[in-house]
């Protein structure tokens, strides 16, 4: 390949078994693979939600990957489920009123008074 860098003349050689990957223009060719409706966000959560509800399909083209599946499902399953979160209404905690006697020292009334 040869690159002209204003009038210097640069040339590299690559050898034919290497391997020279450009981040951009693999980016450009996976959009022409993925269709543009397709989003991994939407995927994930799918998938996440499957997990949590037991209801993920665990078979994969890969042996290793089936068995990953299959083990993650396992650990979902076997976690403890949460309590159902439910919201109270606030109460106002009310006291009832505490007598002052007159035996009570000077530090007991401010107690009280608090």
């Amino acid at each position: 390949m040869i690159s002209t860098i204003g009038t210097t003349a640069i040339q590299t050689t690559t050898s034919p078994n290497s391997l020279v990957m450009n981040p951009t223009s693999m980016l450009v060719e996976m959009k022409s693979f993925i269709p543009s409706s397709y989003t991994f966000e939407t995927e994930i959560q799918k998938i996440k939600q499957e997990l949590l509800t037991g209801s993920l399909d665990c078979s994969a083209k890969d042996e290793t990957n089936e068995q990953y599946l299959y083990e993650m499902q396992d650990i979902i399953d076997h976690l403890p489920k949460l309590p159902e979160i439910q919201q109270q209404k606030l109460t106002i905690p009310e006291f009832d009123e505490i007598e002052v006697k007159a035996t009570d020292s000077v530090e007991i009334k401010k107690f009280i008074r608090k």
